[in-house]
């Protein structure tokens, strides 16, 4: 009996492509087959190999330079004249710091990379890996031949066919099935022959084997990088950004690890399916137009999709309260024993003041609310007995604990009985802002199809609004940080040096071997002590709210969304092209040390070395037409009245500060990483189109 797996393993190097030694080594040694055409011109593999090692190696020296300028000389400093912007000196020196920090943790890790990658390149490691799996596969296939396994299955039903099916002439159950995955799946070819006009259809054993080849080398990149995630965010838990109640770093290894394993096995089905394509020669011309309907599909029916998205909370039309300045309580539970009450609270849906609001008919304050996000406890906002409570709710916590309650009758006044007296509940009108919103598009014939609140606070805050759609179905999102927050004297020296304290005590080198040796030298201290506050965040009020909508239906209104769309098209165009060459070039094969193209060896080159440097030559220019879009986008909020221009000026400067951006990093730092203008220049921008359209130059108080 032929051996169908050993054959399909050993044989398909000498079908498809096999190892010459090396790039260098197995070039030189066959001088007369190097010409191979490119389009007209006779190009030698070795040339394309030097070309395009040395662009890889050139973006990465030029984007490396650039970081490491960019650390040595961050100041953090609004221009001049704007100083006043931050709320202290101390929360500048965090925005160095911050910036700083990110920088090393990301030029690290591209380092790295960089590392590994150039490895697999100058010692053909893509080829070997290829020729190490199919010797692996086929040593199993052949032990399987020879196992006393096989051999006892194969006496357990030999019997049953030879003296009972024999005789009286019927063959073995479902043994058609076993003929017809030989003859026409393992062994045969994925679809006809007139498929065949497209490229070179793959067995089914060809298309797993690179299925598995692809998982395992995108397990091996994820690992690299999961040191410098687990860094990025301790640095965001550090400074406030990530939410320390919902982020947890004491679980990393685990998480790691699930991932790893289902990036293995998970992922063999979807690259399994994007083989199956790109294995013919026009493959990639499928899935770049598969993609773009898809996209075309996804912005003219992006509020079918909206749920898919997250977006399952319509902007409220009544009022909202916003707690804001509390600090962090303990809770009863173990499963959340610290809360945060710096949240948004809805009116109890049932109550008649609530449905009221809801048809216009009024706005009276309900006597309970409720929080209704992803953060952990929920929490209830009553009116009992003249004064106002903070509570859990029973689900949460069977005890209904009071985490603080109001000295007086006015919830939006009152002092509280826990914090300062920045601690405070204010209400905003949903029904103003809504109002706002739509009749200033209906005023311009913007199509907006519903407003959503985003619940973004659970984990970061950071982000703030988006709009996305096409044509007039466009749907707006409001995250819930820009409601939320609090600076004040959280931006203080004490602040400061309670972080230099933490950063003292609680290192990286500290965290990272805790991590690799899955312990916690320091848990039980820490665990006396509350997590660093979240979101710690300045809130927008109205006129910068109405503000941020006007610039994101400027995109709307500016067709934006279909002038990015168009350049997608254009981009991915390209790139998809390049994958297929890489995936079908005997050229690139032979840059790759193979004898023939194997599709999935030349996807994975693709993705780290040819992919990465011409998505990102392409991406200045996409960046480029992004920030352009930007610069329209804030001069048409500012043209529609003073007002709103001097509401975005100062929503951009919180939003710097909120996120310890830099507000004016150098300009070929833009160039080459920012897809969004810097804080002075947009500032400077809006200024120049408030001066023309109105005269004069107004200056932005605090």
């Amino acid at each position: 009996m032929s051996d169908l797996e050993t054959q399909t393993f050993s044989q398909s190097a000498e079908q498809y492509g096999a190892i010459e030694s090396s790039p260098k080594k197995g070039l030189d040694e066959t001088p007369d087959k190097l010409p191979l055409l490119l389009g007209r011109w006779a190009v030698a593999p070795e040339t394309l190999y030097r070309v395009g090692f040395g662009a890889y190696v050139a973006w990465f020296v030029i984007h490396r330079a650039v970081d490491i300028f960019y650390i040595l000389t961050v100041d953090a400093r609004f221009p001049e004249g704007l100083g006043h912007l931050y709320p202290s000196e101390a929360q500048r020196l965090e925005s160095v710091a911050y910036t700083k920090q990110v920088l090393f943790c990301s030029m690290l890790h591209r380092c790295v990379v960089f590392t590994v990658v150039v490895a697999f390149i100058y010692f053909g490691l893509f080829a070997r890996f290829d020729q190490a799996l199919r010797s692996f596969f086929g040593g199993i296939a052949t032990w399987w031949e020879n196992s006393r396994i096989r051999a006892f299955f194969v006496a357990c039903f030999t019997p049953v066919w030879e003296y009972v099916l024999a005789p009286i002439g019927r063959t073995p159950p479902m043994a058609w099935l076993g003929t017809f995955l030989k003859d026409h799946v393992w062994n045969g070819r994925l679809l006809t022959d007139l498929n065949n006009r497209f490229g070179f259809p793959l067995s089914i054993g060809e298309l797993l084997l690179g299925a598995l080849y692809l998982s395992l080398l995108g397990a091996l990149f994820f690992l690299l990088g999961s040191p410098f995630m687990y860094w990025q965010q301790w640095i965001d838990i550090k400074y406030g950004f990530a939410n320390s109640l919902s982020v947890n770093l004491s679980n990393f290894r685990l998480r790691v690890g699930l991932t790893v394993i289902s990036m293995i096995f998970s992922a063999i089905p979807q690259k399994f399916a994007f083989l199956a394509v790109l294995q013919y020669r026009l493959g990639w011309v499928f899935m770049w137009a598969g993609m773009f309907l898809g996209i075309l599909y996804a912005q003219h029916n992006v509020a079918m999709i909206a749920p898919m998205m997250g977006l399952d909370t319509k902007f409220p039309s009544a009022s909202f309260a916003v707690g804001r300045g509390f600090p962090l309580v303990e809770t009863p539970s173990t499963w959340a024993p610290w809360i945060s009450l710096n949240r948004i609270f809805w009116p109890d849906k049932y109550s008649p003041q609530y449905l009221l609001a809801e048809k216009s008919l009024g706005d009276a304050s309900p006597k309970t609310w409720y929080t209704d996000d992803k953060s952990k406890g929920q929490l209830a906002l009553k009116n009992t007995g003249g004064k106002w409570q903070l509570s859990g709710t029973a689900w949460f916590d069977p005890t209904a604990k009071v985490y603080a309650e109001s000295k007086g009758a006015d919830m939006q006044s009152a002092s509280w009985t826990i914090g300062d007296e920045q601690t405070h509940i204010g209400l905003r009108s949903g029904k103003e802002l809504r109002d706002k919103l739509y009749g200033f598009a209906g005023e311009r014939h913007i199509g907006v199809g519903q407003i959503y609140m985003v619940d973004g606070s659970h984990k970061d805050a950071r982000a703030n609004a988006f709009v996305t759609g096409a044509g007039n179905h466009s749907i707006i999102g409001l995250y819930d940080t820009l409601f939320l927050g609090k600076r004040g004297k959280e931006a203080s020296e004490d602040d400061d040096e309670d972080q230099l304290e933490v950063a003292q005590s609680e290192s990286m080198v500290q965290h990272v071997s805790e991590v690799i040796q899955d312990v916690d030298v320091e848990k039980d201290d820490r665990d006396s002590k509350a997590p660093r506050n979240s979101a710690p965040t300045q809130a927008m009020n109205d006129d910068e709210i109405v503000a941020i909508l006007a610039h994101e239906l400027a995109h709307s209104a500016m067709r934006h969304m279909e002038m990015g769309m168009a350049a997608q098209v254009v981009t991915s165009f390209m790139t998809f092209g390049a994958m297929g060459f890489m995936a079908h070039s005997p050229l690139a094969a032979a840059a790759l040390s193979l004898t023939a193209p194997l599709v999935h060896v030349g996807s994975c080159a693709y993705d780290h070395v040819v992919g990465p440097t011409l998505e990102g030559v392409l991406k200045i220019f996409t960046d480029a037409l992004t920030r352009h879009n930007e610069y329209q986008a804030d001069e048409y909020a500012a043209l529609i009245s003073e007002r709103y221009g001097n509401g975005l000026q100062t929503a951009l400067a919180k939003l710097s500060v909120n996120s310890n951006q830099d507000p004016d990093p150098p300009h070929f730092w833009e160039a080459l990483h920012a897809d969004h203008p810097t804080f002075a220049r947009r500032w400077a921008h809006i200024e120049r189109a408030k001066i023309k359209a109105y005269g004069k130059k107004k200056a932005i108080g605090n």
